[in-house]
């Protein structure tokens, strides 16, 4: 699944989402109309690629997701095209129910670092009572999705469109 076929998906069911408009603006991010709401939405395979491509560190950051499987918190909205469901920021995804008990499969341990970064106390707790060498472990993705990589960063690639 690439990001063309996510947003393929999403102008093929845009009238079951209420989207009245999608515009290309730069690179991922795309002006979305939905529910008479304006997004600058970013297109994304799934949702935890908000922070591996560092958009929450970004200059331009995103008003709303729009991806293929929601597997993180994160403090905007989600439209998942695979449960086909809107999920308001902060919400777990549907798979996980106790973040405690399930934070040892990969989207667990998704969740809890992107509660972590996002500032959730609840993972904050959960963090500070890990033996030392996860905590550190832990502590150390964090770290890692918060620094800038190399090259262009996301917010600022040149506009598509001609007359922008």
């Amino acid at each position: 699944m690439q990001e063309i076929d996510v947003l393929r998906m999403l102008i093929a069911r845009a009238n079951n989402y209420g989207i009245s408009d999608v515009h290309l603006l730069r690179g991922r991010l795309y002006a979305v109309t939905m529910n008479e709401e304006d997004y600058t939405a970013v297109v994304l395979t799934h949702s935890f690629a908000y922070y591996e491509k560092r958009y929450h560190i970004s200059r331009t950051r995103p008003t709303l997701i729009v991806c293929y499987v929601h597997d993180t918190v994160v403090p905007i909205p989600v439209l998942s095209m695979r449960a086909g469901n809107f999920a308001k920021a902060y919400e777990l995804p549907a798979e996980i129910e106790d973040i405690e008990k399930q934070r040892w499969s990969k989207t667990g341990t998704q969740v809890l670092i992107g509660m972590y970064i996002s500032g959730v106390r609840l993972a904050q707790t959960i963090v500070k009572e890990l033996p030392v060498s996860t905590r550190n472990r832990y502590l150390q993705k964090v770290k890692a999705l918060g620094r800038r990589q190399r090259g262009r960063p996301v917010g600022n690639q040149k506009s598509s469109r001609k007359d922008a």
